[in-house]
């Protein structure tokens, strides 16, 4: 992990927070085994940050599948 937040870093990314569930992933049914990670993340430079003013990530609920679902949502008048 720590490869991963140097090359944030060295990127300029920022995370963008959520909103939701922590978790992105989950596997195992029972509370013996269940494991819960957060695996996605929306991250964004500082031009990102000046063209869309109004955003959230969401971290939706899932069922089918062990990822949940992740929607980028931008609102209000785009920048540039």
């Amino acid at each position: 992990m720590s490869a991963f937040w140097e090359v944030l870093r060295e990127c300029y990314l920022s995370d963008l927070g959520f909103s939701g569930q922590w978790f992105t992933w989950e596997i195992g049914s029972l509370p013996s085994n269940n494991i819960r990670e957060r695996l996605n993340r929306g991250v964004a430079n500082i031009e990102w940050w000046d063209l869309f003013l109004e955003y959230s990530i969401e971290h939706m609920s899932h069922s089918f599948s062990d990822h949940c679902p992740v929607m980028l949502i931008t609102t209000g008048k785009v920048e540039g």
